[in-house]
């Protein structure tokens, strides 16, 4: 417990006589600090006058009644650069899109599961009367698509930097990378039906269509979020604090990004 005493009083040193004669009035109002109580003050009749959610340094002021460091409880007032001290609870739109993903990770593995058992039943794949799949092409975008995903990923991070506008340029730079493996994939389905290769030809042309045709409709879904999330980047809706639209965009964009390798090695390669 902490008294105060009359200024000039060494601590250790005989006070006046003046001093050790406080009016009772007064000696009930002597301020102390009571352990545990998170920086704030209270007098001997029990009336609290701390506000504080800091580290529990008070400034001994009397009536001031701050606590030694945080506002509102402790809230993070570091620079707008500096990263968050602790991430923020997962919110109900997050857990949500988890959820999403988790069911779309289903449907891809059944159509990876449905690819091997038709091929199993062919022994020459792809058949001798079909084209050739680009392999140099679809090696290509696939970088493009990794490019896109690592530029997401870098916008989710900067955001939570509070670097707001070079988190939207990051953002951008995904969409775009991502509208430009549309393109060339748009490009490599149209070369191959010029050679024949449709999705009524046969069973190969069939796999083909329907595995590739369904992620380029995912990118296509994703494309089109990331484009929302950039108008709500333009209207400030976004901040350091709040960004769950950029953290369901991110989320939903890597997957697509990640499930594309996979279905690359399979229909491409294997």
């Amino acid at each position: 417990m902490s008294v105060v005493t009359q200024p000039g009083t060494l601590p250790g040193t005989q006070p006046d006589t003046q001093t050790e004669q406080l009016e009772p009035e007064v000696r009930d109002r002597e301020w102390v600090r009571v352990p545990g109580s998170g920086g704030g003050h209270t007098g001997s009749d029990r009336r609290e006058t701390g506000t504080g959610g800091g580290d529990g340094r008070g400034d001994g002021r009397e009536g001031d009644g701050r606590g030694g460091g945080g506002r509102g409880g402790g809230g993070d007032d570091g620079p707008p650069g500096s990263p968050s001290a602790a991430p923020s609870a997962m919110g109900t739109n997050v857990l949500g899109m988890l959820v999403f993903i988790a069911s779309e990770a289903v449907l891809f593995l059944t159509l990876i599961v449905t690819f091997a058992v038709v091929r199993a039943g062919y022994p020459e794949w792809p058949p001798s009367d079909q084209p050739r799949l680009p392999v140099m092409l679809s090696f290509f975008n696939t970088f493009v698509l990794l490019g896109s995903g690592a530029a997401m990923f870098g916008a989710w991070r900067s955001i939570r930097r509070g670097r707001v506008a070079y988190s939207r340029r990051l953002l951008n730079t995904a969409t775009l990378l991502g509208i430009l493996f549309l393109v060339v994939q748009g490009v490599e389905w149209i070369r191959l039906i010029d050679f024949g290769l449709t999705v009524t030809q046969n069973i190969y042309g069939a796999v083909f269509y329907v595995m590739i045709g369904m992620h380029a409709l995912h990118v296509f879904i994703a494309v089109l979020g990331l484009l929302y999330v950039s108008r709500r980047f333009g209207k400030g809706a976004y901040t350091r604090e709040v960004h769950d639209g950029l953290t369901m965009g991110g989320m939903f964009w890597g997957f697509v990004v990640l499930v594309w390798p996979l279905l690359f090695v399979f229909v491409y390669l294997l």
